[in-house]
């Protein structure tokens, strides 16, 4: 990827007492080297309102000590990269409470998300291996982590998959919950359907709204093309007579989707958009390890 970056945008041992005042020192680094190379509509300021902006709707931290602070720039002309080892771990926010420890700012032209997602991918998955994590977080000389991170980060030329965008798995029933229970906890959370698993995780089935409601009607009901003319039928009173004492193991249905860890982007987009899937699980060993819906895939997209 053709990124403005080199020795001369890491930063080793900055500090900083919170977040914002090493996010502007990486600017001030960024603009100083020549990032914006005299175009014209696109200032420092500018960068810092896109970056605070995306900062006020999530933070960044992503965990185990590492921040991916980023803005999206209307009129940028190429994607730029500083990345900063703060002498202090600062706070970022992050799920796991970790203070930051390796911090990598990006901007990029608005109309290239894609570039934020693929760096953020790349970055999350070397920094996961804790090797890797150890030598960059010891290493002392700009040139050489500056070479580091363009030979395993920059140039490695990523594909996002499932792993790199799912949700983790929060809400689930076992078998053996009643559908008044199920029900209660959908209604609760505001969610379409739930995932029934085993102790350990090991996928079973899902419940949904839309096989719920069927549960309720009589066949023909699906071949109507109005009830105005019907008054008396009541479509719950199967769930009052019989449903409402069902299990979850009773209700669930098989007709849902999975997918690896290592499924691509347009893997998922397609399972999504052309097969109506609302939703995917992520699987490992048929146990669930991660979700993604319609809703995750647009705001990776758009949002990020």
């Amino acid at each position: 990827m053709d990124i403005f970056f080199g020795k001369d945008t890491v930063m080793l041992g900055p500090e900083a007492s919170d977040k914002w005042g090493l996010i502007e020192s990486m600017l001030d680094r960024l603009v100083g080297q020549g990032f914006l190379g005299g175009q014209t509509g696109v200032n420092r300021d500018g960068l810092l309102e896109a970056v605070r902006a995306r900062e006020k709707e999530r933070g960044t931290g992503l965990g185990e000590g590492f921040a991916f602070p980023h803005g999206r720039i209307h009129g940028l002309a190429k994607p730029g990269l500083c990345l900063a080892l703060p002498r202090n771990p600062v706070d970022f926010g992050a799920p796991d409470g970790v203070p930051a420890r390796l911090v990598a700012l990006m901007l990029v032209p608005d109309d290239q998300p894609q570039v934020l997602l693929k760096m953020m991918a790349s970055f999350a998955r070397f920094m996961g291996e804790p090797t890797a994590r150890h030598m960059v977080l010891g290493m002392d000389d700009e040139e050489l982590l500056a070479v580091l991170i363009t030979e395993k980060v920059v140039n490695n030329g990523v594909h996002i998959t499932a792993g790199d965008i799912m949700r983790p798995p929060t809400t689930m029933v076992r078998p053996d919950a009643t559908l008044h229970d199920v029900t209660r906890l959908m209604s609760q959370l505001m969610i379409e359907s739930v995932a029934v698993t085993e102790e350990d995780g090991t996928l079973l089935g899902h419940i949904t709204c839309d096989h719920l409601f069927q549960l309720g009607m009589p066949d023909f009901f699906s071949q109507l093309k109005s009830v105005s003319f019907i008054r008396e039928f009541d479509p719950f009173e199967k769930y009052f007579a019989e449903e409402s004492k069902s299990l979850a193991r009773d209700v669930m249905t098989s007709d849902f989707a999975t997918v690896s860890e290592d499924a691509t982007l347009l893997e998922i987009v397609f399972e999504l958009a052309v097969h109506r899937r609302h939703k995917l699980y992520v699987v490992r060993d048929g146990k669930r390890v991660g979700v993604i819906d319609r809703s995750l895939v647009l705001d990776r997209v758009i949002n990020i």
